[in-house]
């Protein structure tokens, strides 16, 4: 028991550090806000894309019960996504909260942080029916979440849609996504430049966070992030922030444990699914925000707090499915 408890701590952790550096970079005034823009730029174009490319490849062709889970899991994550606009219409948020707020509660760190603590707590066949959540939240999820930026940065909806499939980490999503299906594979000497690209992915990207966060404002940047003369974006609101935070570390595991009960998915495939969905907000959030200058500061304020609280909120959830597995 306590070495589960120590565990799920321990793995996070090291995330936060990448963050908490970042920020020491910044106001120790060694990065500012031109060299984040291209830290970021980097990860939006080669980082992220390399990362699901390698990862999703691997997967495999999913069964009809596992397919079954799959489809449930992506509605859960749908689900979380408009209630965080009706929650935001509610309240009079602004567009930028709703979309921002929509994409932060529904989209989480499932290939970076999910997948390596479902194969310590879970064991490999969790973690392996679980990869196919990293497709969902990268296909469906994500390319949802950058058609309500484009929505929120002022394009009509169609045109947001269209974005969206442009986006090159939804793109790179469908590619590996496809590639496993059909059972293809990269040759030797690319899927090992590859694979070495997405290995610096997520460090780079946490890094790049930290920095926005240590700066006092933050360059718009469009797609891709160029340095642009732009104002920074607003200090966000903190109401938005605490309710996507919610959202992502308890309304979305919640639904997933149950929907997935319903359905009758398989009994791995539910909790590596319910774990995948407790990890906190995808810094690729924090990325897109930044490439399309809406919600910016506070896409990186929520992925920082939902990684700090995840340390306790994933490790209890950890511990109980595992209990739940051996029961």
């Amino acid at each position: 028991m306590i070495d589960l408890l120590l565990d799920v701590p321990q793995r996070v952790v090291p995330f936060f550090l990448l963050v908490a550096g970042g920020v020491t970079l910044a106001r120790l005034r060694l990065f500012d806000a031109r060299m984040s823009a291209g830290l970021s730029t980097y990860v939006y174009w080669i980082g992220f894309p390399a990362l699901l490319v390698h990862s999703l490849s691997r997967v495999g062709v999913p069964d009809h019960a596992l397919t079954l889970g799959l489809l449930t899991y992506g509605a859960c994550a749908l689900l979380v996504v408009a209630l965080m606009v009706a929650i935001g219409i509610a309240l009079r948020w602004t567009r930028e909260e709703r979309a921002g707020g929509a994409l932060s509660a529904s989209l989480g760190n499932s290939a970076f942080l999910g997948l390596p603590i479902a194969l310590a707590v879970l064991g490999p066949e969790a973690a392996r029916v679980s990869a196919g959540v990293v497709a969902v939240d990268f296909v469906v999820v994500a390319a949802i979440g950058v058609g309500l930026l484009g929505w929120a940065g002022g394009r009509s909806t169609w045109r947001s849609l269209m974005q969206a499939l442009r986006n090159p980490i939804v793109l790179a999503a469908i590619t590996g996504s496809v590639m496993a299906l059909a059972g293809l594979s990269l040759p030797g000497v690319l899927d090992r430049a590859v694979g070495a690209a997405a290995a610096s992915g997520s460090p780079v990207a946490l890094v790049a966070l930290g920095i926005a966060l240590g700066l006092t404002g933050l360059p718009a940047a469009g797609v891709p992030c160029e340095p642009t003369d732009e104002e920074p974006s607003p200090i966000p609101r903190w109401g938005p922030i605490i309710v996507a935070a919610v959202g992502k570390l308890m309304v979305m595991p919640t639904l997933a444990w149950f929907a997935t009960g319903l359905v009758d998915a398989p009994l791995p495939f539910r909790l590596g699914a319910t774990l995948l969905a407790a990890t906190p907000t995808a810094v690729n959030v924090f990325i897109q925000t930044k490439a399309y200058s809406v919600f910016e500061r506070g896409g990186a304020r929520i992925v920082a707090l939902t990684t700090a609280v995840s340390c306790v909120s994933l490790s209890a959830i950890a511990i109980l499915l595992e209990r739940y597995a051996g029961a």
